[in-house]
């Protein structure tokens, strides 16, 4: 019986070492082709936030449409690394000159996706993936993202409107003490990003 166990332990970590190298290699591949398009090398697939058209774009040339606006221009700031869906591959966020705009691009499958969102708050994207996003005179959220091939779902961990008397945690009603609880502990136990500016 101990030889068996011994044996299954094994067969465990050998696997367990495996798909850690596997989704080392991963990261690795994703980082490098991400980087050729922060370095303008590759273009990117982008699913319109209005028309549902998917085009390819470059950074460089990068123009969006928004609900309120027919044409923004994403003109790069500053960029960091950052596993947003948490399967052990990192993603690449920019942030745009206006400091409204992030774009997302995601590798998949050797090609790289890229995904708009807005109302993050600049200093408060945690390197575990989660962030702050901040609807002003409105709704505060720290918050996650997934994604599925172009699409991008933004899911609430934690949901504060003072001015609506609304409280939730992982989208379910809560007090408002244990919101502002969740909140300050999120505040003081995960750590910020570090941006690095694009000359």
């Amino acid at each position: 019986m101990k030889k068996l166990m011994a044996i299954f332990m094994c067969l465990v970590m050998c696997l367990s070492f495996v798909g850690c190298n596997n989704t080392e290699k991963q990261n690795s591949e994703a980082k490098e082709l991400l980087q050729k398009v922060l370095d303008n090398e590759q273009n990117f697939s982008y699913k319109c936030l209005v028309f549902d058209k998917v085009t390819e774009e470059s950074l460089k040339e990068f123009r969006f449409h928004t609900e309120y606006s027919a044409l923004n221009l994403f003109v790069p700031q500053a960029y960091a690394y950052v596993d947003f869906d948490s399967d052990g591959i990192e993603e690449l966020v920019i942030v745009d000159a206006t400091l409204n705009f992030f774009l997302i691009l995601r590798y998949d499958n050797e090609n790289v996706n890229g995904y708009i969102l807005e109302n993050i708050s600049l200093q408060d994207i945690k390197a575990n993936g989660s962030f702050l996003t901040v609807r002003y005179n409105s709704y505060t959220a720290i918050s996650r993202v997934s994604f599925k091939e172009l699409e991008c779902v933004v899911t609430n961990l934690a949901y504060k409107d003072d001015s609506a008397n609304t409280y939730q945690l992982n989208q379910k009603s809560a007090t408002k003490d244990e919101v502002e609880k969740y909140f300050d502990d999120w505040n003081e136990n995960t750590t910020k990003i570090s941006w690095i500016t694009i000359k």
